[in-house]
């Protein structure tokens, strides 16, 4: 264990900030609000039906993004994609508010786009900004309705070896 210890120790005793600037920095009620990333793990493979992830967002938090690190690459399934959002069956839900059609066909950093050629960013996190059509990525607010994480596979019944973890970003309030 001494070899885990020991550098940490090293690494604490060169930090020059003093208790106040780490506190103030760990603290939400001094700084106002902390960036975060909150890590979904699916450790099991998805049904095709929408699935709650058994984490919610916080509450007073504003989703900035999130990505899809595919560490077991979906080989079987018909549709090797996946829908990501705030589960159907609370307040507000959108099964695919934040992601359709992540592809998980391949391992590595999957993440949304608003490409014409290939949206994949939900409406929970992209604004038409002119009426047109031209869709911007916008922040979803949780404001107290939906906070549920789900996910859905493209194709039910034959998802077999997708492994994987959502990443959020986001903004908690004080």
């Amino acid at each position: 264990m001494w070899f885990i210890v020991r550098p940490i120790k090293r690494w604490m005793e060169s930090i020059t900030a003093t208790a106040t600037e780490i506190n103030e920095q760990c603290d939400l009620s001094a700084s106002g609000a902390v960036t975060k990333t909150l890590r979904v793990p699916i450790t099991a493979a998805p049904d095709g039906t929408e699935q709650d992830s058994g984490v919610d967002l916080p509450l007073k938090s504003v989703v900035l993004g999130y990505y899809v690190d595919v560490t077991a690459a979906e080989v079987t399934g018909a549709t090797k994609t996946m829908d990501i959002g705030l589960l159907s069956t609370e307040v507000g839900g959108d099964a695919d508010g934040f992601g359709v059609g992540i592809d998980c066909s391949a391992v590595g950093i999957q993440k949304p786009t608003l490409l014409n050629t290939g949206q994949t960013l939900g409406a929970l996190l992209a604004v038409d900004e002119s009426g047109g059509g031209v869709l911007v990525p916008e922040g979803h607010v949780c404001n107290g309705t939906a906070v549920s994480v789900s996910y859905t596979a493209g194709s039910v019944g034959d998802w077999v070896e997708f492994r994987g973890d959502i990443y959020f970003v986001l903004l908690e309030a004080a």
